[in-house]
Order: C-alpha cells, then sequence, then structure tokens
C-alpha cells in the first residue's frame, strides 16, 4: 500500500525538471510494486527472492535522487538553511549569522539558521561536495534501514517480515516530497535508531547516550522524549551525563562567539508558538490541535502549557512502565505526539518520524527477547 502511494504521489508541476524525473520515479514505483508483491508468493524463484530486496533498496534511492533533481530549489527555507549554513564554517564564520532575503513569497521572509549546533558539521560535507544537503538525508535513510535489517536480525524476527518492516520504512507515501523539501528528520531518526539498537545490545554502554545527545544538539526541544527514554531503560547517572554533555560541548564555540544569538536562534526562536504564529502561520497546513484552536479561537497555546501536557504523559509511561526495551521506545512516541500535537505548527514529516519510531517498536515486541544476543 505504501509503494502503491508513493506511485499516485509523484510529480509536482512546480518542480523545475518534473516531466522526466517524475515519469522515471512513476515507473520505478510501479515496478517496486510488483516486485514487493512477490513477497506473498510461495514458491519463488531462488534469484527473485536472493535480490528482490536489494532492488527494491536501490528504487528506493533513485526515487530519492529523482526528488532532488527535479527540484533543485525548492520553495522552503530548510533546504537553504541546510545548504548555505555550514559553508559558513569554512570561512570560520558562525553560522547563527546566516540572513538573507528569503528567495520565494511564502511564510518565511528571512533564512536564518535555527537548528542546533551539530547540524553544520553534520551538512558541511553534502553541502560542499554537492551544493545540496539532502544527499546526507538520503544516506541517513539507508543507513536506519540497515540499522533495522540488524536489529531484526539479532532479535530472530522472522526474515519476510524484518524484510516488509524496511519496505514500509523506506517507501513512506510522501517520503519523495519529504526528500525534497529537506526536512532532516531522517537525520534524527537515523540517530535514534542508532542509539536503540546500541543500548538493546549493550544498555551499559556510553555510545546510546552519546547519539541521544546528538539528537538534542540538532533539535534540544526533544529533551523531554529524550529524557522519558533514559529512565524507561534504567539508565545510570554517567549516561545521563553524557547524554547532556553531548549538545554542551558542541554548543560551546557557537555561545561563547555570540550567547545572545545563539541562545535566539535555537531557543526562543523555537520555543515562542505567538512569535512562530507570526512568521509562519500556515494554520491550513499544520496537521494538530494547536493550530486548530489557533484558526477557530486566536488563541496561541504558551510553551508552559504544552509543556505540562508532555510532562503529564512522561510522568504516566515512568509510572506504569514494564521492565522491557520496547515499552521504552513506545513512551517516546507517546511523549512526542503528546508534544506534536500540542506544539506550535507540526508538519508530516513529524509524523513520519513517528511512525518511524513505531516501526522500530514493532521491531521490538515482535522479536524474540528484548535484548540482542551478544
Amino acid at each position: 500500500m505504501n509503494i502503491a502511494l508513493v506511485g499516485a504521489r509523484l510529480g509536482d508541476p512546480a518542480q523545475t525538471n518534473w516531466q522526466f524525473f517524475s515519469a522515471g520515479s512513476r515507473i520505478l514505483a510501479a515496478s517496486a510494486l510488483l516486485l514487493a508483491l512477490s513477497f506473498f508468493l510461495k514458491n519463488s524463484p531462488r534469484s527473485l527472492i536472493r535480490w528482490r530486496l536489494p532492488v527494491l533498496i536501490a528504487i528506493a534511492i533513485f526515487i530519492r535522487i529523482f526528488s532532488i533533481i527535479s527540484a533543485p530549489n525548492p520553495t522552503i527555507d530548510v533546504f537553504y538553511i541546510l545548504r548555505d549554513g555550514p559553508k559558513l564554517l569554512l570561512d570560520g564564520k558562525n553560522p547563527y549569522e546566516l540572513s538573507y532575503p528569503a528567495p520565494y513569497g511564502v511564510y518565511i521572509p528571512t533564512i536564518i539558521f535555527v537548528y542546533g549546533p551539530l547540524v553544520p558539521f553534520l551538512f558541511l560535507p553534502a553541502s560542499v561536495l554537492f551544493n545540496d544537503p539532502r544527499y546526507l538525508l538520503i544516506a541517513s535513510d539507508l543507513v536506519s534501514a540497515f540499522l533495522i535489517f540488524k536489529l531484526a536480525q539479532k532479535l530472530h524476527l522472522e526474515k519476510n517480515l524484518a524484510n516488509l518492516i524496511i519496505l514500509i520504512f523506506l517507501f513512506h507515501p510522501l517520503f519523495p516530497f519529504m526528500t525534497e523539501q529537506s526536512w532532516l528528520e531522517p537525520t534524527i531518526t537515523m540517530l535514534f535508531t542508532a542509539s536503540t539498537f546500541f543500548l538493546a545490545a549493550h544498555p551499559k554502554s556510553s555510545i546510546g547516550p552519546l547519539l541521544l545527545g546528538s539528537i538534542l544538539a540538532i533539535k534540544s526541544v526533544y529533551i523531554l522524549p529524550i529524557l522519558t527514554y533514559l529512565k524507561n531503560i534504567g539508565a545510570r547517572p554517567f549516561q545521563y551525563l553524557i547524554t547532556a554533555l553531548v549538545p554542551i560541548i558542541i554548543s560551546a564555540p557557537f555561545f561563547i562567539a555570540n550567547p545572545s544569538l545563539f541562545l535566539e536562534r535555537t531557543q526562543t526562536y523555537v520555543t515562542d508558538p505567538s512569535a512562530i504564529s507570526r512568521s509562519l502561520a500556515p494554520t491550513e497546513i499544520s496537521l494538530n490541535i494547536a493550530a486548530v484552536i489557533l484558526k477557530y479561537t486566536k488563541l496561541v497555546l504558551p510553551t508552559i502549557i504544552i509543556s505540562l501536557f508532555g510532562t503529564a504523559v512522561a510522568i504516566a509511561v515512568i509510572v506504569k512502565k514494564p521492565k522491557s526495551l520496547p515499552f521504552a521506545v513506545l513512551s517516546v512516541f507517546l511523549v512526542f505526539i503528546t508534544l506534536f500535537m500540542f506544539g506550535p505548527f507540526v508538519f508530516l514529516h513529524y509524523y513520519a518520524f513517528m511512525g518511524n519510531i513505531l516501526l522500530l517498536t514493532l521491531i521490538l515486541f515482535l522479536g524474540k527477547g528484548h535484548k540482542i544476543d551478544s
């Protein structure tokens, strides 16, 4: 179903190279759909069984690449933030000083760097090599798919089921649009998947917390779900410390260079719903309760109310938690969906991210044992 929906949604007449690459993507999606149906057939040829998953992964990659080529300059600020902000590092400049008029007339009038301090370092290679940050997003999806495969393998999940879960992950119905628009949730998904894999294999290691801290170094507003996760896996004090130190250490140079600018861009800007509502105002396309309230009552939910809702759910899942990794991952989903429902403006890429968390939960619940064998 996912692959069929992908085929139905490919192509945007506003894309520069739409006609050719949309047709190519549709052919690839149709081929993927036919090939995926073979998972439900008995007595398939051995060569088909051996090569179908690698071919499907290759198709997913090519459609993503076609989505990038079709829209070399997408009308969204995220693309320019991730393309131009990291390049300032090469000139010895502060990425948070990035500021220029948006090259399109929608929502955000000025391009400014608003992501965490790890982002410019992560996206610098893709921005320099390809002049396009979106190739890192493709690489992130591939790494996540590999980690999902290894996690399923280590938990002795039935092979065909594991393969289908990988296909669900790679063929999210709107992934071509998400790739085109440069949303960086694929990178966050990769870090969360990797942290889950390492914490499942080695619960007392420092690698898992290091990866969780990297998420906070991208979006610090994710601190409540991350803390809930650490609590529900029974993290030790040093693991909390590592998680906290990662964003602090990476932030230090930018904070020292210009503390007021750094805090304004990374904290104030992303935690002030009223300011976001004035600068973005996309209430018609946001997909949460807060947008509905704003649209019909003109009331913007304050950050403290959003935080209280999220904290209440976090406390509930911590108090009620069973001693299992699957529930710990599920608790992250529950806190996230609460925050997203009431937070300022949530779009489809956030729901895709939550869907990926649920896929991880599915693997952990269906696997034979909640802990990976050494």
